[in-house]
């Protein structure tokens, strides 16, 4: 590990945090006192120790994390069924007005529930939002889980609820390629945490995740699939599984 990179400082210091919350967990079925992290970040974020609820399986807030597969799931909402999109997903008071979904679990958590999944993020981030260049890291599956006709559960890809429009033609996407770099930090503070991007569909630096698909240089041809998409409100589960 490069302790050189800022982002890998607070990488190596939540999951320290993180094994300690787990050690503590295993040896005791109460939950441990949320524990500050203010040193990592200086902001005023606190999140619950891991609880273990299951062999390999541990539980942040209200996000489930799968050691064994190397997946994460937690919920979301439909934020946009029409318009001009950037992110896939944001945080509930992120840049929500060009996000398809968005959710109430903090970055910092899904950061370190990545972290103990074992994903790898880049020491190369990109330079600035739309940077032309592909961004790099641990090549991730990202799936939803939303309640069909008959009450259970069907899992698509969000990509069916998107579309490109290149001058006057719209286009299927097909699976995109999603990264996860990791975020970065900024003047000593957590990119995705202070931001709330999560997953970007235009290169963006701070999110966790980034679309390294052809494209992604472009914050002009990413469209919600109005006659796809469900309505604003929408509970979704999201599923992220590493390819690694």
């Amino acid at each position: 590990m490069n302790l050189r990179s800022p982002r890998r400082v607070l990488a190596f210091g939540l999951a320290f945090a993180a094994t300690a919350a787990i050690a503590q967990e295993v040896r005791s079925p109460s939950s441990p006192a949320a524990m500050s992290i203010d040193e990592f970040e200086h902001q005023k974020i606190r999140i619950a120790p891991p609880e273990l609820v299951a062999p390999g399986q541990y539980r942040i807030g209200e996000i489930l994390l799968n050691k064994a597969d190397k997946s994460i799931t937690f919920p979301a909402t439909v934020n946009m069924n029409k318009g001009l999109l950037e992110y896939l997903l944001v945080r509930t008071g992120g840049k929500t007005h060009e996000s398809l979904l968005r959710t109430t679990i903090e970055p910092y958590n899904l950061q370190l529930a990545c972290l103990l999944v074992g994903m790898e993020g880049t020491n190369a981030p990109l330079g600035f939002q739309g940077d032309p260049a592909t961004p790099k890291g641990e090549a991730v599956e990202i799936l939803l889980n939303i309640k069909s006709d008959d009450g259970k559960g069907k899992m698509i890809s969000p990509e069916v609820w998107m579309m490109q429009v290149v001058g006057e033609a719209k286009r299927d996407i097909p699976t995109l390629h999603w990264v996860y770099t990791g975020s970065m930090v900024h003047n000593g503070r957590f990119a995705a945490q202070l931001g709330g991007s999560i997953v970007a569909l235009y290169h963006d630096p701070a999110a966790m995740i980034d679309n390294a698909s052809p494209g992604g240089e472009s914050d002009k041809i990413w469209f919600v699939r109005e006659d796809a998409a469900p309505p604003v409100g929408t509970p979704v589960m999201v599923i992220i599984r590493s390819k690694k």
